[in-house]
């Protein structure tokens, strides 16, 4: 809803009541020069009969207090111009309000004490952090990533940049301040200066409707009561659209027109007019507006309540100045009791449902082209993904595709790759191999190239190879066609094959098939001898310790030592023709090979001389090269050559899966939905291995009642202790997502903040450990297993209970001062264990305990102390990181068996 053309513009009335701050209008043009409650404005410069107001400034928060509509007689002193509005504008915050914040945003309540000091910048500042989360939820994809960029559009002072900034350092790598007022910009690359932010926020000097920045550059648009005074709200949605990227979300607070069907059009253009809304929209018609632009799953939060509490507490505040504050000017007592009764007029119109305040927030719709056409028809279902081929709405044509769709068929060299959009992020292709895609052009270009039905594939070239491998092994497709003999036939006749577990197997290449192929062998045949040879910086340590693999380093020697050679590797410049003439005169008469992999990966012409020579005893492939091979081609006539028609994935079922996980790897990729389900698993196990920790805790008595606290890292903030339960009755349902334990928030985010590899605190205060926080020496490394904090415990001087957010930083420098530090010794306190999981975390907390028990017993018994040689200790510390002797790698799996939910 529009309101009246015929309104005025700033510049004609200066009375009107200021609901909030925009381009062309600020609120603080009608305070006094003189002291307003204290508010001075040192620069300010008195004009009396002046009636200009303060040169176009945006804001990044609101005010719909100001004077009355009307003012009859000497009521009013008339209005000065002020130098600096947005300071007196602060200092009426810091002042009025009494919160010393620069979070001057309408404030998200809950749970906040209305009646603590600073409680107005605290509400902006849980607002802020909702918004953010709110944020993260509709990115799932993004939210353990450590370079999320986004952008602040009328950011203000910056505050809420700088506050999300330091907050999730480990996950913001950027945030960018869009915002036109020079006086607030400069505070902000002030403040950032100050906390050596600068590298991570940049402020811009600039309007959000002509946003100086390419398409596609942010995944999170943001902004915080900043759009309200906007000359036309379709055209800020438009420019936050463009830069944001495919996938992104678009997230933003402001106050709305009300829709209560009881208002007249005319009372609410009216109220538009005096507080210059060129155009003001309902909720309903913000959403309308946000997809016309293009958004897509646009919805809104209504907040209003919380904008009512806001304003209660301005009344409050204001009522308290006037009843008790110090003696002021007139001037200052008349500005005053004008915000009093605004506000009260503004609460009474939020109750009339004249504005409405909350959130509005939306997705961006990804593009995508297939380029060929799919073995079975391509149906989507998620409608934040777009075919341009079959765009539905305007806004929608002529959008450049952001996932590009290709098959084996579909040749993609440089010049091609080179070709595509700037758009192009993402290239599915429907295929198992990759041969015919450059992937150096790919990642030239920024592009990511993913393989749909992969599971499938990898699936059936498993079973298809297994079935090879005895079949060869048997001799049996020589056995095609013979007849029984007439006479003398018994179960003894042809017996020259050989089993499975009798040979040996020899693979190229340790990629998913080849490792799920070897895991099929061992349950069949767990003593076969498999070997195999990859570069040597490739080489896998746990995995050939867990499925009993050899390691040959020269592939000479491993074809001189298998029965059957498989090469499992990718085909390209390294891999053609890898199987040459050599190797292929190394194998043994007896042996075979199976190429189920590329064709080219074995040199035709060499095979067919080792064929011919009866080199080698067969040969099966599935692919050849060239392919397919000519109809005169001599190894067709090779009774001792098997040739399939590159069959191993030829299924409907592998058909269906290349087309059906297209959609999902998009989902997956973009966060669209698909990876929700993800998120929820990942958050089952965490939440049973942190009911499992503190079950382990209770049980091995290092628990304290209902105190203490472990957490794990969790989409944008961390799954902790409930509280108030005792730790062997937890389940993994008690899990929350925000701690009643303030001191284990202050703890567990410095540690986060300082460490974005961690994933998983724990902090104690068993007996051995907190007795050595007691000592002046402090943990010493005295026993073989202590090795694993040799050089990785850091320090920490207690300083009371840890209930003061300003100890983070002291928390997190002291962690960032010991190089791969994985505990923290509280000194009069505790300790801190923390790793890349639950699992290492806990048994980290555990060795550490007993470490403590025993310095204090080798202490107690006055014996000469024998100090491990520092050469033995650093070896010791590097052998305890080995993948099989890793914190929790061997114990695991154990401890969880000790404990039972049922």
């Amino acid at each position: 809803m529009a309101p009246n053309p015929n309104s005025k513009s700033p510049t004609e009335d200066a009375t009107g009541d200021v609901i909030c701050i925009a381009d062309q209008f600020h609120f603080s043009s009608f305070y006094s020069s003189t002291n307003l409650a204290g508010l001075e404005d040192d620069d300010s410069v008195s004009t009396p009969t002046s009636t200009t107001p303060h040169r176009p400034s945006r804001s990044d928060s609101m005010s719909i207090i100001g004077p009355e509509e009307q003012v009859n007689g000497d009521a009013r002193l008339k209005p000065h111009t002020i130098a600096n509005p947005d300071r007196v504008k602060l200092k009426f915050y810091s002042n009025v309000l009494g919160d010393n914040s620069t979070f001057i945003h309408y404030g998200k309540w809950d749970g906040l004490d209305q009646d603590q000091p600073g409680a107005y910048g605290r509400a902006s500042e849980a607002m802020t952090d909702y918004m953010y989360n709110l944020s993260m939820s509709l990115l799932p994809h993004r939210m353990d990533s450590n370079d999320v960029n986004y952008i602040d559009l009328g950011s203000g002072t910056g505050a809420s940049a700088i506050h999300l900034v330091q907050k999730h350092s480990a996950t913001i790598s950027k945030a960018t301040c869009l915002n036109l007022c020079k006086e607030q910009n400069d505070m902000a690359i002030d403040t950032a200066a100050e906390m050596d932010m600068t590298d991570r926020i940049d402020v811009v000097e600039a309007s959000f409707e002509e946003i100086p920045f390419e398409e596609n550059q942010y995944d999170l648009a943001f902004s915080q009561d900043a759009f309200i005074h906007a000359l036309t709200k379709k055209k800020v949605y438009a420019e936050a659209y463009r830069v944001t990227k495919p996938g992104g979300a678009f997230v933003f607070c402001d106050l709305m027109c009300g829709d209560n069907p009881d208002l007249t059009v005319q009372e609410l253009a009216q109220f538009a007019e005096r507080n210059r809304i060129n155009d003001w929209l309902n909720p309903s018609q913000v959403i309308k507006t946000c997809e016309e632009v293009g958004f897509k799953d646009v919805k809104f939060i209504n907040l209003t309540t919380d904008l009512r509490i806001s304003f209660q507490l301005m009344l409050k505040k204001v009522t308290f100045v006037l009843e008790h504050g110090d003696s002021h000017p007139n001037s200052s007592r008349v500005l005053l009791m004008n915000y009093r009764d605004s506000i009260c007029r503004r609460i009474t119109q939020i109750e009339r449902g004249v504005f409405k305040w909350g959130v509005i927030h939306a997705r961006k719709p990804v593009f995508m082209e297939l380029t060929v056409k799919t073995p079975v028809p391509f149906v989507k279902t998620n409608h934040l993904i777009i075919d341009v081929n079959k765009v539905s709405q305007k806004v929608e044509e002529g959008q450049e595709a952001n996932v590009v769709v290709v098959d084996i068929l579909k040749k993609m060299p440089k010049e091609q790759i080179d070709a595509l959009p700037s758009t192009v992020e993402l290239l599915i292709t429907m295929s198992a191999g990759l041969d015919h895609i450059d992937l150096d052009a790919c990642k030239a270009k920024g592009i990511i190239v993913k393989q749909s039905g992969r599971d499938a594939i990898t699936n059936h070239v498993i079973q298809y190879t297994l079935c090879f491998i005895t079949l060869g092994l048997r001799d049996a497709f020589n056995q095609l066609g013979v007849a029984f003999p007439s006479k003398g036939w018994n179960l003894n006749w042809n017996c020259e094959g050989k089993s499975l577990t009798s040979c040996t197997i020899g693979i190229v290449g340790l990629g998913l098939i080849a490792k799920g192929l070897i895991a099929e062998i061992r349950k069949l045949a767990p003593d076969t001898r498999i070997i195999y040879t990859v570069p040597k910086q490739r080489r896998d340590f746990d995995v050939e310790s867990k499925l009993k693999l050899e390691y040959v380093a020269e592939l000479t020697d491993l074809a001189s030592q298998c029965d059957v050679l498989l090469p499992l590797c990718s085909l390209n410049k390294s891999t053609e023709h890898l199987i040459d003439k050599e190797i292929l005169g190394c194998l043994k008469p007896e042996a075979g090979i199976i190429n189920v992999s590329r064709g080219k990966v074995v040199d035709t012409d060499a095979l067919t001389e080792a064929l011919e020579n009866k080199s080698l005893r067969y040969a099966i492939l599935d692919c050849t090269y060239p392919e397919p091979l000519p109809a005169d081609h001599p190894l067709w006539k090779k009774d001792n050559c098997f040739i399939f028609p590159h069959y191993a994935t030829n299924t409907m079922d592998v058909r269906e899966k290349l087309v059906t996980d297209i959609q999902p790897i998009i989902e997956d990729y973009y966060g669209l939905g698909h990876s929700d389900a993800r998120q929820k698993a990942e958050e089952k196990i965490l939440r049973y291995d942190l009911a499992v920790a503190h079950r382990l805790t209770a049980k091995y008595n290092m628990d304290m009642l209902v105190w203490n606290h472990i957490s794990a890292r969790h989409r944008s903030g961390c799954l902790i202790t409930p509280g108030r339960k005792m730790w062997g009755s937890i389940v993994p349902e008690d899990m929350v997502f925000s701690s009643s334990n303030v001191t284990a928030d202050i703890i567990h985010e410095a540690i986060y903040s300082a460490r974005p590899d961690v994933k998983a605190v724990i902090h104690l205060h068993t007996p051995a450990a907190t007795a050595v926080s007691c000592l002046e020496e402090g943990f010493q490394p005295i026993t073989q297993d202590s090795a694993y904090f040799y050089g990785k415990v850091a320090t920490y001087e207690w300083d009371g209970v840890s209930d003061d957010a300003s100890e983070k930083p002291d928390i997190a420098n002291a962690i960032k001062s010991v190089a791969g530090c994985n505990t923290l010794l509280m000194y009069n306190h505790g300790f801190t264990c923390f790793g890349s999981s639950v699992k290492e975390a806990w048994v980290l907390a555990y060795y550490f305990e007993r470490c403590c028990e025993t310095q204090l017993r080798v202490m107690q018994c006055g014996g000469k102390l024998r100090r491990p040689k520092k050469m033995v200790m650093e070896k010791a510390a590097e052998a305890s990181y080995l993948p099989e002797f890793a914190p929790g790698a061997q114990e695991w799996e154990a401890l969880c068996g000790e404990i039972s939910f049922d």
